[in-house]
């Protein structure tokens, strides 16, 4: 069992001078009984990936917020920031294979980076989804099973 919660400690700590660097506040809202059955290397790199691009689409000033709960027999981790947001035509392509919107472009990146995200949970028996107010916010919510077989991908 993988505690998710410290898991998250452990990527905020990565990215903490990238945080520093855009004036942005991350801030957490865990709960200690936030155990699953992951992949710990592979819940790292879904969590890596929800937070680099929270930072990366965030304006310098802004906020990040990371919130762990157990929800019935999932843990769900909620990744809210209030950076420019996903047009509403786009939040379902964000998860495809090399797709990169617009606003987008002028990033670094592959377009890989969402569609693991979703192909790892999904390998762990969850699910990724995407609520999001273009020029807004935008939060990202990941769902486990608390209780599976550990998942090897």
């Amino acid at each position: 069992m993988v505690n998710l919660s410290a898991l998250w400690t452990e990527v905020i700590e990565l990215y903490q001078y990238v945080a520093e660097e855009k004036k942005i506040t991350v801030t957490t809202d865990f709960m200690e009984a936030s155990e699953a059955s992951v992949d710990p290397v592979r819940m790292r790199q879904v969590f890596a990936n929800l937070l680099d691009n929270a930072l990366k689409y965030t304006g310098p000033g802004g906020q990040v917020t990371v919130q762990v709960r157990r929800e019935n027999s999932d843990i769900v981790v909620r990744v809210r920031d209030n950076g420019m947001g996903i047009p509403a035509e786009e939040q379902e392509k964000i998860w495809d294979r090399l797709y990169r919107g617009d606003k987008s472009r002028s990033q670094r990146g592959l377009g890989l980076g969402l569609s693991l995200v979703r192909a790892i949970v999904q390998a762990h028996g969850g699910s990724a989804r995407v609520v999001s107010q273009p020029q807004q916010e935008s939060e990202f919510i990941v769902s486990v099973p608390a209780n599976t077989t550990t998942v090897k991908v």
